[in-house]
């Protein structure tokens, strides 16, 4: 069982008021120069007091630039940047977190964990999807790791330790979704749905210790559809998959020679994904009518457009989860069809 679009909104609510308060770092920089007098000149610290011969003629004041010196905030490449938490943000992230958190063990205490619960029991619950809810598992846990870490860093972490406790977290979270899944009358603790939250919590640290991955990501589109059903129909109100795709996106940039992405042939921003969806499905009337759909589509890898500050990488990081709209060819048993899918 996944709440899918619940666990999007707790991460919007933490990380959209952290991403507006993000803001690059700006730094000045003084540079002073040291003029090094030739040896053949007297220092201002020697006396000035000479007698000039006359058969000798005054000698030019060199100055030798060789020994520039530089003062100020510049630091060389090799210097490490250090990174200091700030207390106030992070009691500002521990207070909202908190917040969001109990609102929404009080709305699943209410909802789907709101039946007697006398032990606890584990079961396989992906037939009522076809196991389209291990993608669901998958992404969920990459996005909480991924969006969760640009909190920490706006709280003062490093990127890579940032990185770890975004892991944490989201695993923290999802395995407490499992947990009380197992205590719930109609589902189980799954082991596959918790080994595809660990998949997708640990990838973002795969993909900074590989950087080859950073090519490979996992996305998510919806029918507008989707939105209609939320707001006019109960039923399917937390696991609507049919109106769901979940996609696995590669830019070709992956294996392309050095001298194509050198020479700009190939246009980075564009890439290849991989799309899977599913028609009849649904925890309330079953899945013995279900359908699944297969798409190949032309994705867009937005951490590849344009804009180099730490706001844009921060915001196209997160935008990156999503598929937009784009050509793609579905296949399913009804045949194949092809258009702008959303």
């Amino acid at each position: 069982m996944k709440k899918f679009h619940l666990n999007i909104i707790v991460v919007l609510a933490l990380f959209i008021p952290v991403l507006a308060l993000a803001s690059g770092e700006n730094s000045g920089s003084e540079i002073s120069l040291k003029l090094k007098e030739s040896s053949g000149i007297l220092s201002g610290k020697q006396n000035s007091k000479f007698k000039l011969n006359s058969t000798i003629q005054p000698t030019r004041t060199i100055y030798d630039i060789s020994d520039l010196s530089v003062t100020g905030p510049l630091k060389s490449k090799s210097e490490k940047k250090s990174y200091k938490v700030s207390p106030v943000r992070l009691t500002i992230l521990g207070v909202m977190a908190a917040g969001a958190f109990t609102g929404f063990h009080i709305y699943y205490a209410n909802t789907w964990w709101k039946d007697q619960r006398d032990y606890f029991k584990f079961a396989a619950d992906g037939y009522y999807a076809r196991n389209m809810d291990k993608a669901s598992h998958i992404y969920t846990a990459n996005f909480f790791a991924s969006a969760t870490s640009v909190a920490y860093e706006w709280a003062g972490l490093s990127p890579s330790k940032a990185l770890m406790y975004g892991a944490i977290t989201s695993l923290a979270y999802e395995t407490y979704i499992e947990i009380n899944d197992g205590f719930a009358p109609n589902w189980g603790f799954d082991w596959g749905d918790m080994g595809a939250n660990v998949f997708g919590a640990v990838y973002p640290i795969l993909q900074n210790l590989a950087p080859p991955l950073k090519h490979i990501n996992f996305k998510w589109s919806f029918n507008p559809e989707w939105i209609k059903k939320k707001t006019t129909n109960s039923d399917d109100l937390l696991d609507d998959y049919t109106n769901m795709t979940f996609w696995l996106s590669v830019n070709p940039m992956l294996v392309l020679p050095k001298s194509v992405t050198k020479a700009k042939f190939y246009p980075n921003f564009l890439a290849l994904a991989l799309g899977m969806s599913i028609q009849n499905a649904s925890h309330v009337t079953g899945s013995t009518n279900a359908k699944t759909e297969w798409f190949l589509a032309l994705d867009w890898d937005v951490n590849q457009l344009p804009g180099k500050s730490d706001f844009m990488k921060k915001l196209k990081k997160i935008l990156n989860f999503y598929h937009f709209p784009s050509p793609a060819v579905k296949f399913s048993p009804e045949g194949v069809w092809y258009g702008l899918y959303f």
